[in-house]
């Protein structure tokens, strides 16, 4: 749609069985193998503003179980279920070792994948990701308990409204009741639900990506996890609110494809 702040994402939707459910997702570019999980009331569309890495690399972008053109919207909606459907999306294009970047929901779910399958995820790059309701900013749970369906997308700022509409493009009013009931009541007010010890479990290359102008995850957050997970660099990311990768894709962009190729020296 004209005048969309999110670039669309060319080529045909691809979908992997992962047996209980399908799994849809785009696969661009080619070179080293990034798998990117994106966040709450979104859909692999959200990461348009991404496509230039795929001069570089291989982007892998799926939708989450319950999201988008996904399956799975009757099966639970855990970060750690979401974490292993990316594994098992990796089992069924045949990747050994990949790195994860996630966005909010998405990288609570890396954050799981990186703690259960070590030797499978090589690098993390963390965006706008709390690794416990405590991590966020005063307010914002009890901000997502009092969320309500009526008037939400109206009083959405663009972005939002964008993201949002393109996942209701393949959603039924129903399912997007019961997404909201799943999701945003359900999912946003119970988890990630980490101990910072957890974190340290972590022996994937880690970078996390703290918009300047963040308003959910608190900034000690983010620095409590750069300070406990082993390897780990944390960079804010200028003029940027939560949907950093969105806002300011040039520096987002760049800052992950300078991570993940300092790792290839290391």
């Amino acid at each position: 749609m004209a005048g969309d702040m999110i670039e669309p994402i060319p080529g045909d939707v691809r979908e992997a069985d992962l047996g209980t459910h399908r799994l849809a997702y785009a696969d661009l570019g080619s070179g080293e193998p990034i798998i990117f999980l994106h966040g709450g009331l979104m859909d692999h569309q959200s990461w348009g503003n991404q496509l230039p890495l795929a001069d570089r690399f291989r982007l892998i972008l799926p939708d989450t179980r319950g999201h988008g053109r996904s399956g799975g919207a009757e099966l639970p909606a855990t970060y750690a279920a979401f974490a292993e459907d990316a594994i098992g999306l990796m089992d069924r294009l045949g990747l050994e070792r990949t790195s994860l970047v996630g966005f909010s929901d998405g990288g609570c779910s890396a954050l799981h994948a990186a703690i259960s399958h070590p030797d499978r995820i090589a690098n993390l790059v963390l965006i706008g990701t709390p690794y416990s309701l405590s991590s966020y900013n005063d307010g914002v749970v009890d901000h997502f308990r009092a969320m309500r369906q009526e008037g939400f997308e109206a009083s959405a700022r663009p972005l939002v409204q964008e993201v949002v509409r393109k996942l209701r493009a393949h959603m039924t009013d129903a399912g997007w009741d019961a997404y909201w009931q799943r999701i945003i009541q359900g999912l946003w007010v119970s988890e990630p639900d980490f101990a910072l010890s957890d974190l340290k479990a972590i022996s994937a290359r880690t970078l996390i990506l703290h918009g300047e102008h963040e308003r959910s995850v608190s900034v000690q957050g983010s620095q409590d996890m750069a300070a406990t997970i082993p390897d780990c660099e944390l960079a804010f990311v200028p003029g940027a609110s939560h949907s950093a990768a969105q806002d300011e894709p040039a520096f987002v962009n760049e800052a992950i494809a300078k991570f993940l190729q300092a790792g290839r020296s290391r």
